[in-house]
């Protein structure tokens, strides 16, 4: 009997057969390699693929780990279709800005915080008094003299 989700492999040529991984690879075993198919020939060795599955939402991923495999049309094992790549470039991109806003925010919140407290403190402080404290005068020695102490 044959099996009918190889059947495309036969009819064009354009379809790839995929191997891709569930689990990840470790020293102590190698994880169990599936094949599914597509005609995606966007796809490369390290890509993470979405695919059909039996939980939760029909769906889940898996790790590229070769493209363009020889398929035994003869397998009993039914082929799944691959439903999309995972855009992680993307995502990276996403996170990166994302990242930098952050910063930006906790930036502004600092300054924020220091000119509020700068505000408490000359409510009831002149500034030109301040200005007359040693500390608030006091600044890194020149490098020539840090080099001399040694």
């Amino acid at each position: 009997m044959m099996n009918y989700s190889t059947a495309v492999f036969l009819i064009n040529p354009n379809c790839r057969a995929i191997e891709a991984i569930y689990e990840v690879d470790t020293d102590q075993r190698k994880a169990p390699r599936a094949i599914f198919k597509s005609f995606d020939d966007g796809i490369h060795v390290g890509d993470i693929i979405l695919v059909p599955s039996e939980t939760r939402h029909k769906v889940t991923t898996c790790k590229v780990t070769a493209v363009d495999v020889e398929i035994d049309i003869t397998t009993t094992a039914e082929i799944k279709w691959v439903i999309g790549v995972v855009d992680q470039a993307g995502y990276e991109d996403l996170k990166a800005v994302e990242e930098k806003a952050i910063s930006q925010i906790k930036s502004a919140e600092k300054n924020h915080q220091r000119e509020e407290l700068r505000k408490k403190m000359f409510a009831n402080m002149d500034e030109s008094a301040v200005k007359t404290l040693q500390l608030a005068n006091l600044s890194a020695p020149p490098l020539e003299a840090k080099a001399n102490e040694n």
